[in-house]
């Protein structure tokens, strides 16, 4: 009889409350259960998909007569329920000034959104986030493709975004691709670190920065990053420019023993292939071979040489006015050939060449003390001489004295004829 009491008591405020709590407490393991059915009477109904399962709730004195709620927790069944089966979702909410206001979920299937209420992860944040310690896991991309935002719109973060390539505007904007879109890593450590970011697309990775906390990226200029696919070389080749965001082979060599030009197999410490131009002064301490790779004095030229100016030879840079090639010291030669304009001496022996006047030439030795046309010794110790103009006026006196000889033995020829005859 007493148990029936009880139990009639039980179904009466089971009746009055659906939502009655029961709770149990001992040993080692206390439980707080909340115990949800719906219907009433002596034949309780099963929970049905949507049903609040419980709640806790923090609330707190506000005024006389106002109780405001300041935070709770609440479980709804997500699925349709069974015989032995249940789903059930966890919600934490706080009162802002709208009221309280759904701020995190634990799904049905362990998914955790915070700020999120329909988590597609295992951890799903609408908004920013923070941590001082270490973070394993996949890192999750926003789709924010159509929109350019500032560098104040990430605070001490880093942030993958999905990005139309068009978009990124500010300074020197990213060339046209085939690839319309690319992922956006932006790094914003904040203090007065610079805020950066890293494109990636179809054609490679890209960056520009901004100051922190900027309203918009003008004046921030995209740059490729070159990577292994732009930077194509090989071994020992200098790389350079091939394009403007790419590096290959150029003609230098260096293999860290020699150097080669246009030469990729160097015999010597500098060797190049191909015509060399030096516009400014080049100094060679050592000997310079020309035609040969083993010179033996400071300048060595095996072959032709040809030098389209002055040569001065001698312990001084001394250049005679005038000459082509200047000597300061004796010079010995097996054969000097001399070229010389079309004025050699032959025309002594012209039938109208007058010969000259032996007494003239007497009159002038006596006054000058030297041959008529001859330079004297104070010209040549002044002047020098003229070796090839030298030789043509010796050769004209020596066929001018040969005219004269060959008159004058005529004359005595026949004089000696005369007195053959007188003496007869």
């Amino acid at each position: 009889m007493r148990k029936l009491f009880f139990f009639t008591l039980f179904l009466a405020l089971t009746a009055l409350q659906p939502g009655f709590i029961y709770s149990q407490s001992g040993g080692q393991n206390p439980t707080l259960l909340m115990y949800r059915w719906n219907g009433g009477g002596i034949s309780p109904q099963p929970v049905v998909q949507g049903n609040v399962l419980g709640t806790v709730r923090w609330d707190g004195l506000t005024a006389i007569g106002s109780i405001r709620t300041g935070a709770s927790i609440y479980s709804n069944v997500t699925n349709p329920v069974a015989p032995g089966f249940l789903q059930a979702n966890m919600i934490f909410r706080t009162s802002g000034g709208a009221g309280l206001t759904d701020r995190m979920i634990i799904t049905q299937n362990g998914l955790v959104g915070i700020g999120e209420m329909n988590p597609a992860y295992h951890l799903h944040v609408l908004g920013n986030t923070h941590t001082t310690g270490d973070f394993f896991g996949r890192i999750h991309f926003d789709n924010n493709a159509a929109t350019n935002d500032a560098p104040n719109t990430y605070i001490d973060e880093a942030y993958f975004e999905l990005k139309n390539r068009a978009v990124l505007t500010g300074g020197l904007a990213l060339p046209a691709s085939a690839g319309v879109q690319g992922g956006v890593l932006s790094l914003a450590p904040g203090g007065t670190s610079l805020d950066h970011q890293l494109y990636f697309g179809d054609d490679g990775i890209w960056t520009r920065r901004r100051t922190g906390n900027a309203a918009d990226w003008t004046g921030a200029d995209w740059y490729k990053v070159l990577t292994g696919e732009q930077i194509m070389g090989t071994p020992n080749r200098l790389a350079k420019f091939t394009a403007p965001n790419s590096l290959g082979d150029s003609r230098l060599f260096d293999d860290g023993v020699r150097v080669g030009i246009n030469n990729f197999a160097p015999a010597f410490d500098l060797d190049i292939s191909g015509t060399t131009r030096i516009s400014a002064n080049a100094l060679v301490d050592g000997s310079l071979g020309v035609g040969t790779t083993t010179p033996a004095h400071k300048l060595h030229l095996v072959g032709d040489g040809y030098v389209n100016g002055r040569v001065a030879i001698g312990p001084t840079d001394h250049f005679a006015s005038g000459y082509a090639l200047s000597v300061n010291g004796k010079v010995i030669t097996d054969e000097v050939r001399v070229m010389l304009e079309p004025a050699w001496p032959d025309y002594v022996f012209d039938e109208n060449y007058p010969l000259p006047d032996l007494k003239e030439w007497e009159r002038f030795i006596r006054t000058n003390k030297h041959l008529p046309g001859i330079p004297s010794a104070s010209e040549v110790r002044e002047n020098g001489i003229e070796l090839g103009e030298n030789q043509r006026l010796l050769l004209e006196k020596i066929e001018q004295l040969t005219l004269l000889l060959i008159a004058q033995q005529k004359q005595i020829d026949s004089l000696k004829k005369e007195l053959q005859n007188v003496r007869r």
